[in-house]
């Protein structure tokens, strides 16, 4: 008889050990903040990484985002965005922006909210560039922009209003009001 009671006490202590713990995960899980995306959005991720590959089956491009919420008709919204391109270039491009965005059905990335582009040319010096937006385009291998542009370099500087990179010949033009700047 003392044997049952020391077994329904021993069954007793590890069923309530297991419900204490029970309670102790629910109450962990409920703690940790919900997020919230629009009831339109189908798909939200974090520290997303997106690969391109070209038609040789390289990499074209890689995409870093911190957050990515992703909507039914192919749009997304992009915070903290880097696009490491590679393809075409001898080198590479690199393109960052606080916010971005992908429209509808299309494979163009829209960067605003100070977007910056770094650039090492195969002579070792770096071009590096500022302005308000630009578009990348992968299908074009092409980044543009209509708005103001800063390129520096060693030694210059060019502003001017609108620019287009040709990124299969590794050019960079500004479209409109330039004005270069030289330096010894």
């Amino acid at each position: 008889m003392l044997r049952i009671v020391a077994i329904l006490l021993a069954v007793s202590a590890v069923l309530l050990g297991l419900r204490v713990v029970g309670l102790d995960r629910a109450r962990t899980d409920t703690d940790k903040p919900r997020l919230s995306t629009p009831d339109n959005s189908d798909y939200y991720m974090s520290d997303a990484v997106v690969r391109q590959m070209d038609d040789q089956g390289k990499l074209a491009y890689r995409m870093t985002v911190a957050e990515s919420l992703h909507f039914p008709d192919d749009s997304a919204r992009l915070t903290d965005i880097d696009v490491h391109y590679l393809a075409g270039t001898k080198t590479y491009w690199d393109v960052t922006a606080k916010q971005g965005r992908i429209p509808p059905g299309e494979r163009d990335i829209y960067l605003y909210d100070g977007v910056t582009g770094r650039h090492p040319r195969v002579d070792g010096d770096v071009v590096k560039i500022v302005t308000d937006n630009a578009w990348v385009r992968p299908d074009r291998d092409r980044i543009d922009t209509q708005a103001h542009v800063t390129a520096t370099q060693p030694g210059q500087r060019v502003e001017g209003d609108g620019m287009v990179v040709n990124l299969k010949t590794d050019k960079l033009r500004l479209l409109e009001n330039v004005q270069v700047t030289y330096t010894p």
